[in-house]
């Protein structure tokens, strides 16, 4: 009654067990669907879209009416469907949601509806006179409540979020109640299971008593019978000596036959007549005989009947004997593999007896062999692309290098790398970029002949092996090829990616004779295509080689060059419009080499971001740059550059605060440059970094703004104090009036986010009155003053620059 009572106590407690389980899936799956409703639309995204699409708008009606530029009705269409296609999507779906929040929003989206059908017949005839004009009349009002649009979704998808981590907390608090009331239950659980075993315990106990009851009864029994056995004893003595013999034959045939049947091989062993002596079972697997072959039977008219009823493995026994005869004939050990048709590979070892006849052992190997051709192919194969790797690729280069030399033909190797694909991985992830991977390889082995060869080296490095080169032509094609079909865009699971490769060519004309020189040559040609701008290709040169040990040279003197103070900052003015006065200067770095003189950075920075020095060589630079500037006269600022590099170091932040402490310079003096792949490469901790040296009170700019991969996106992600319009706007701002609205729309969008513009490369009086009346806050250029040492600074600027002023 009490086992009863404890198993039903059990399955209670095992029913909570499951039904607490089901309800804690039933809550994750809720929650799931939940963030999956959520995370179906991106509010923030298309309003900022919007944005982006109402601006590029604006610029190809800016631009319809320069003189010259061709297909802009055809772009500016495209653009009309694009911002019309994001005004049907903001009336749908959780969009819809959003606007019906704030009358405001209705009404903005209703303008911009009413404004893209008023647009409508005018992009139709757009190259009618006036009809550019008074499209832009429509959309300019709209931009500033666009912007506005998109500042409130961005503010909703951070109230969806709060919202969202509210019900995660009361999720976390439900687990939490389960999650004891699962360890009350289990120590409920332990103590029934401690009844359990008590009650086991006196079944036990009584279980032993019995037990000794029956022992003792049958100890009785066994005086009784033992009077019995021992007279039977001795009538089985005389019967147990005639078995014995007997009975040890057969125990040796047993034996026999267990061994014999039971070996992984098998076995024939066959007389001097050719008469079988014994087989086992896997002798007669292997080939599909019959067990009622009886031995005695010559062998050769077993293989007969085997033929004529057509047994499964005949075929095999056959050949296999006929491969035996030799062996029979001169009386020699030997082993041989051999496959079938079947598909099976046999490997068998002959030997011959001494009386005469001869015994072998069969094994079917198939499987080996196909294991270690399995291996051998992934040693020789990259796993991700199924290209050939490394060392299959080298073999391929030897074997076609000797056959070149004996046929006197060229062969190439193109060595490429893909453009960009960091940024790939940075962004959407590793598992897309394996598949961008993939479909490289797949795009590669579509370019070239067959009989040329593949390779993923590593990473993003593949190679082609071109065989038969007839003239570098081909080669060049090939790689002309090559650069234009990775270039094509890639649709990876709905995300479309879009890189580039590089191309490198050495060619066996070029008097490499080795594999390894081959490599590096084809690598030199790769470096200097990649130096040329990337997305090209380029033969190896022999003055490749002396650049690269030029290259060396020039690192091992920069490794010396901190230590032996060779180092010095250049200052170049920053100019504000509206005082008319300095307001800061950037800091530029400069080598002075004792043997090459002044040498620019951008022949030393990419090396010292290779080798690691750029981070000891950025804080030096951070402290000197401080240091100077505590000797100007009022409260001129000092713009330093910081590299991607430097971010991935720790203790940037460190750097800063010693380098502020020890000159005394006031935060708000100091700011601090970087670019848009600063935040490329790891995006949540770059942003940490940015938060904790705003909070030291630094002033942080966002430098060569409009030429990185998303800019608007990094605006939103970060409040700017600056945003540096880049000088290739500045450089065409007289001659193309796209670079005069891009200059236009940066500053507007800066003035909306409260964000100063600073214009780089001013070189000209025209580009700077253009510069003021786009509305910029700074400017700087050569026209204001070029980089020069600390003691050559000066502090106001030069009167032919204050006449312009006034003009």
């Amino acid at each position: 009654m009490s086992l009863r009572i404890l198993k039903l106590l059990l399955s209670v407690v095992i029913g909570f067990f499951l039904l607490s389980a089901a309800y804690i899936s039933h809550t994750i799956v809720e929650r799931q669907d939940a963030l999956k409703q959520v995370a179906r639309y991106n509010t923030s995204w298309l309003a900022s879209q919007a944005v982006s699409e109402l601006t590029r708008l604006e610029q190809r009606l800016v631009a319809l009416s320069v003189p010259g530029v061709r297909g802009v009705p055809d772009d500016l269409e495209l653009r009309f469907e694009i911002l019309l296609n994001r005004s049907n999507l903001m009336s749908d779906g959780e969009f819809q949601d959003f606007i019906k929040r704030d009358p405001e929003r209705q009404a903005t989206v209703q303008r911009l509806n009413e404004a893209l059908v008023a647009l409508e017949p005018l992009i139709a005839n757009i190259e009618a006179p006036g009809a550019a004009q008074t499209a832009l009349e429509i959309l300019t009002p709209l931009e500033t409540k666009i912007v506005e649009l998109a500042s409130a979704a961005n503010h909703y998808g951070a109230q969806r979020v709060a919202e969202d981590q509210h019900e995660l907390i009361r999720l976390h608090q439900l687990f939490s109640a389960l999650a004891g009331g699962l360890i009350l239950c289990g120590f409920l659980m332990i103590g029934l299971l401690g009844w359990h075993n008590r009650l086991l315990g006196r079944a036990h106990r009584e279980l032993h008593d019995l037990a000794e009851d029956l022992r003792q009864t049958s100890a009785q029994l066994a005086r009784a019978n033992k009077a019995l056995a021992d007279a039977y004893e001795e009538l089985q003595v005389r019967n147990e000596a005639l078995q014995i013999q007997g009975k040890e034959l057969r125990t040796q045939n047993e034996r026999f036959d267990a061994a014999l049947n039971n070996m992984s091989h098998g076995l024939c062993m066959v007389d001097s007549a050719d008469r079988i002596i014994v087989f086992n079972a896997r002798f007669a697997q292997l080939f599909g005989l019959d067990r009622t072959v009886q031995p005695g039977t010559p062998l050769s008219a077993l293989v007969m009947q085997a033929e004529l009823q057509g047994w499964e493995g005949a075929d095999a026994l056959r050949q296999i004997c006929v491969e035996q005869q030799e062996l029979i004939r001169s009386r020699r050990s030997a082993s041989f593999i051999q496959g079938h048709p079947d598909g099976r590979t046999l490997a068998v070892s002959h030997q011959p007896m001494a009386t005469g006849g001869w015994v072998a052992t069969y094994e079917d190997i198939t499987e080996r062999r196909r294991v270690e051709s399995q291996i051998a192919y992934m040693a020789h194969h990259d796993a991700l692309t199924d290209l050939a790797n490394r060392v299959l690729f080298r073999e391929r280069m030897e074997d076609a290098l000797a056959t070149a030399q004996n046929q006197n033909v060229t062969i190439a190797v193109l060595c490429l790398d893909l453009d960009r694909f960091k940024d790939v991985n940075d962004s959407l992830g590793h598992e897309t970029g394996d598949l961008l991977l993939k479909e490289v390889a797949a795009r590669l082995l579509s370019c070239v002949r067959d009989g040329d060869v593949v390779a993923r080296l590593g990473g993003d490095e593949f190679a082609v092996l071109q065989i038969g080169v007839t003239e570098a032509q081909a080669s060049a094609s090939l790689a002309a090829r090559i650069v234009e079909t990775l270039g094509a865009p890639y649709d990876l699971e709905g995300q479309e990616v879009v890189i580039g490769a590089s191309v490198g060519i050495a060619l066996t004309a070029d008097g490499a004779v080795s594999p390894d020189q081959l490599l590096k040559h084809a690598d030199l040609a790769l470096y200097g295509a990649k130096s040329q701008g990337r997305g090209t290709y380029r033969f190896f040169e022999p003055d490749m080689d002396v650049q690269l040990q030029a290259r060396r040279v020039l690192e091992l003197d920069l490794r010396k060059a901190l230590a032996n103070g060779e180092f010095e900052p250049f200052y170049q003015p920053q100019v504000n419009i509206a005082s008319s006065e300095i307001s800061g200067f950037e800091a530029l770095l400069r080598w002075r080499h004792p043997e090459r003189g002044l040498i620019p950075p951008g022949e030393f920075i990419p090396i010292a971001e290779d080798t690691g020095l750029i981070a000891p060589l950025g804080e030096w630079v951070l402290a000197k740059a401080c240091k100077d500037a505590m000797t100007w006269p009022g409260n001129l600022k000092v713009a330093v550059n910081l590299s991607p590099v430097q971010f991935r170091n720790k203790g940037l932040v460190t750097s800063v605060v010693n380098a502020l402490s020890a000159s005394g310079l006031a935060p708000d003096r100091r700011e601090l440059e970087i670019t848009e792949s600063v935040l490329l490469q790891d995006n949540d901790a770059t942003l940490t970094i940015l938060h904790e040296l705003r909070g030291l009170g630094v002033r942080i700019a966002l430098d060569d703004f409009g030429t990185g991969y998303s800019s608007l996106s990094y605006l939103r992600s970060f409040p700017f104090d600056k945003i540096k319009i880049d000088q290739s706007f500045v450089r065409e701002l007289s001659t193309r009036a796209d670079c005069l609205a891009i200059v236009q729309s940066i500053t507007r969008l800066g003035e909306s986010l409260g964000m100063s513009t600073t214009a780089e490369g001013v070189e000209t009086e025209d580009q700077f009155v253009q510069l003021r009346a786009a509305g910029c806050t700074e400017v700087q250029g050569y026209y204001f003053g070029f980089p020069k040492p600390l003691k050559e600074l000066v502090f106001s600027l030069a009167p032919r620059q204050l006449s312009a002023e006034v003009a």
